[in-house]
């Protein structure tokens, strides 16, 4: 079965239904009526899983004949799906509602933001205009703030559709010990190169193709690729060796950080740390980076998303700590000066894509992951409903759909399954990268712990100061900020 855009079929319905649970306890039986809608029958109940949902769907309108729920989200231009899949379940559970006979429909509203929309959706909430849907990170900072409720109960209820969650996802939803949202979608974060400038620079074909696997095993380290890096900038092959992310978001940063021995919360207080030495190397790498073998910009923090992809996807940078969610952005994007969109064909001949290396021989290569997730606000009058929403537009098929179209990675072990995601090169190549792959720190206290960072970062890179005066700046306002929050360690 495939779903192309647009299209909801009766095979669809009834796989999404049933959730596509592999070794889950419960069978199930599927059979049309009428053409075009199904009934799944759990072994076990007597009550169908179908009539349920509409039963409960029916009684939320509490005799309304619409329901309107809206969703909130933001991504990439490649990410729309998170709010298009919202849509796509309505339909599916419309369609569910007019077989069961009731006369209940579901209309779904969205509002699209590129970037963060925190403070939007603050004074939404102040305004009482607040979505029933949201789209984003930050779980401790919404629970602590009253924006969205627990879901255990639905989750819970619904348990036979969800088993095939990844279960390492879980872990992003829960907080205090309660879970607070879906899992969305997840991603690696690799090391993007560009084959064309190494084929200038003499590697074989072979060198290309074996470099993924060589940092994998740790036989190639960062250290090497700055050389390669310092070597294409002396020939004028590139106007850059490297570039990162303007802002924190995890990378290269905290992977650095992480391969150097460093935590970033500590399991037992759910404190954040900081690990000096670690900071330390991660630092004095940034500074040799820019101000020793001049091979990334100093002004790395602050460049605008844009620039940074139109220089690489034009050839003008050879490295790129990037996402995989960056492979479909610059399909449709347009940031190609002659080309546009790129093809996929295009991103093949000329792109390749790796672990982060291990900085330095004995450390090891990393990638970091942090889910995206879908929750209910608070404010929500029909929870159950926007809840059987997001707990639909994040089976298998619609989840195959965001996940390729997106480049990020599923968050359904029985997506992969899917036709529609099988397809894809891409994914089947990236996703042992989960393997190796870390998570940020789930605390209120985060933005401080983020911000400290890249004041540091940038003074490093920037040349204004040096790694240890960096730290020891880093550690003061820290400490000042956070108080017995923080953890520091030698």
């Amino acid at each position: 079965m495939r779903i192309r855009r647009g299209q909801v079929s009766t095979t669809a319905i009834a796989l999404l239904i049933i959730g596509l649970v592999v070794g889950a306890a419960a069978g199930y039986l599927a059979a049309p009526r009428k053409g075009k809608t199904v009934t799944t029958t759990i072994q076990g109940g007597t009550s169908t899983v179908t009539s349920m949902i509409t039963q409960t769907i029916t009684k939320a309108a509490g005799g309304a004949k619409t329901i309107t729920i809206t969703v909130w989200a933001s991504g990439s231009p490649a990410d729309t799906t998170r709010y298009k899949n919202i849509i796509k379940a309505a339909e599916i559970l419309n369609e569910m509602l007019e077989d069961s006979g009731s006369p209940v429909r579901i209309q779904v509203k969205y509002q699209w933001f590129r970037g963060d929309y925190f403070d939007k959706l603050t004074a939404a909430f102040a305004a009482n205009q607040a979505p029933d849907i949201i789209a984003m990170k930050d779980l401790p900072k919404l629970v602590e703030g009253g924006y969205v409720i627990q879901l255990d109960k639905y989750v819970g209820k619904y348990k036979l559709l969800l088993e095939d969650v990844y279960p390492s996802l879980w872990n992003a939803t829960k907080y205090k010990g309660h879970i607070w949202a879906l899992p969305e979608d997840t991603e690696a974060r690799p090391l993007y190169y560009r084959k064309d400038v190494l084929r200038e620079m003499g590697w074989s074909e072979q060198e290309i193709d074996s470099l993924p696997q060589k940092i994998l095993s740790g036989e190639v380290t960062l250290q090497d690729l700055i050389k390669v890096a310092v070597e294409a900038k002396q020939k004028g092959l590139v106007k850059w060796g490297f570039y990162h992310r303007p802002n924190w978001g995890g990378t290269p940063f905290l992977i650095f950080y992480y391969q150097y021995g460093g935590i970033a919360q500590d399991p037992t207080t759910g404190k954040l740390v900081l690990v000096k030495h670690a900071a330390l190397k991660t630092l004095e790498l940034l500074y040799n980076m820019t101000q020793v073998y001049k091979v990334l910009p100093p002004t790395m923090i602050g460049t605008p998303w844009r620039t940074i992809h139109v220089d690489f996807v034009n050839g003008r940078v050879l490295f790129w700590f990037g996402g995989t969610w960056h492979w479909a952005e610059w399909r449709v994007a347009g940031y190609h000066e002659k080309l546009g969109n790129l093809t996929e064909e295009y991103e093949w001949k000329n792109i390749g894509f790796a672990l982060v290396p291990a900085p330095e021989k004995g450390l090891k290569p990393l990638t970091l992951s942090s889910p995206y997730l879908y929750y209910v606000t608070s404010k929500s009058k029909y929870p159950e409903v926007a809840f059987l929403l997001i707990l639909i537009a994040t089976s298998p098929p619609l989840d195959a759909i965001h996940a390729i179209d997106s480049g990020h990675l599923p968050v359904r072990m029985t997506t992969v399954e899917e036709p529609y995601y099988k397809k894809s090169k891409f994914h089947t190549a990236v996703a042992y990268m989960l393997q190796h792959t870390s998570y940020e720190p789930l605390s209120p206290h985060y933005d401080a712990y983020k911000n400290a960072w890249i004041e540091a970062i940038a003074s490093v890179e920037k040349g204004s100061a040096t790694p240890q005066k960096a730290l020891e700046n880093m550690v003061k306002t820290l400490q000042s900020e956070l108080g017995d929050q923080i953890i520091i360690r030698d």
